[in-house]
């Protein structure tokens, strides 16, 4: 196995796709994880370097959610504790963004409940904030407003969007497990119409939903081919009263390998390691830049809560890397 990492290793930094097969074989690697972590590690620092990115995110409207996401606590189908609210007034927003600013953020997402945002009025208030943003702060504007078409998308660029985010949450095969409310087209679709307008895309998953390792190489090669600009990488932390409650959490070496593996699949982009790396990672959690990650999301994230922002940016500093104040 190590012969077989070696040459999948050398044909990344010599910039050759390694093959389905290569990719699929990395899932066979277990007594030498720290060879795995080590060749995804020499590929960040070749392709990505020492710096880190830093984003945040503002839940710009929470809960009363129609989808069945079955990791999710904003839905409407699990009787959870979490927070309702609609959409939050601009100054609100921006006084967010400016907070990002202060905390080191480079990247700036207002995220919102729901399949996508219900009318035009919702969608003026958010153009409102972006314009906003844009004009009073230096960040890269994103936004996560859910399953939109390019109209509404052209409409946000012009107000100022640099990036779209959606997730695609799991493989194709493994989605009727996870969502039954809306199809996985409408996911891919949404990311492509973001991209035919112009914006920068975000687009990952979540993992230790239950998904099968295969299932997670499977959802990287349809990244692949969907080609987003950043990967974000989920674990799954599981909420009480979702369907998902009861799941066990992903074992950190299983999820530093899952980090690995992706790194090796997109050496030349952005992988972002947001939700869930607390309770994942643990005690390993420094490890994630080593096994391929080249930015993390600064903060509290939708309903749970992050790690304190003055402890990830020593962890930066003690792995002697810096900040990434570049879009």
């Amino acid at each position: 196995m190590t012969e077989i990492l070696k040459a999948i290793e050398d044909k990344v930094l010599n910039g050759i796709q390694p093959d389905d097969a290569e990719i699929y074989s990395l899932l066979k690697i277990e007594d030498n994880l720290i060879d795995l972590i080590f060749a995804a590690d020499k590929i960040r620092r070749k392709f990505k370097g020492k710096k880190v990115k830093f984003c945040s995110i503002v839940n710009a409207k929470s809960g009363m959610c129609d989808q069945d996401c079955a990791f999710c606590g904003q839905s409407d189908y699990h009787k959870t504790k979490i927070l309702k609210y609609p959409l939050l007034d601009t100054e609100v927003i921006v006084k967010s963004a400016m907070d990002a600013v202060d905390n080191g953020a480079a990247k700036f997402s207002i995220v919102t409940s729901g399949k996508k945002i219900n009318s035009k009025g919702e969608l003026g208030q958010i153009k409102k904030a972006i314009r906003k943003i844009k004009s009073e702060t230096p960040l890269e504007s994103c936004a996560s407003l859910g399953v939109l078409g390019k109209d509404f998308l052209r409409e946000l660029k012009d107000a100022g969007l640099d990036r779209y985010h959606h997730n695609l949450e799991t493989s194709q095969s493994f989605f009727p497990e996870i969502c039954t409310t809306r199809p996985y087209q409408e996911n891919i679709d949404t990311i492509r119409a973001a991209q035919e307008v112009g914006l920068v895309t975000c687009c990952g998953g979540i993992f230790g939903m239950g998904e099968l390792p295969q299932q997670r190489i499977e959802l990287a090669l349809t990244l692949k081919k969907l080609d987003p600009d950043s990967i974000p990488i989920n674990f799954l932390n599981p909420v009480k009263n979702t369907r998902l409650e009861n799941m066990p959490l992903l074992e950190p070496l299983e999820a530093l390998k899952t980090i690995a593996i992706f790194r090796i699949i997109f050496p030349r982009k952005d992988i972002i390691v947001c939700g869930g790396r607390e309770v994942v990672l643990r005690s390993l959690q420094p490890m994630m830049f080593l096994a391929g990650a080249n930015g993390m999301i600064l903060g509290d994230y939708l309903t749970t809560k992050g790690k304190n922002i003055k402890d990830d940016l020593e962890m930066i500093k003690d792995l002697g890397l810096g900040r990434d104040s570049k879009s």
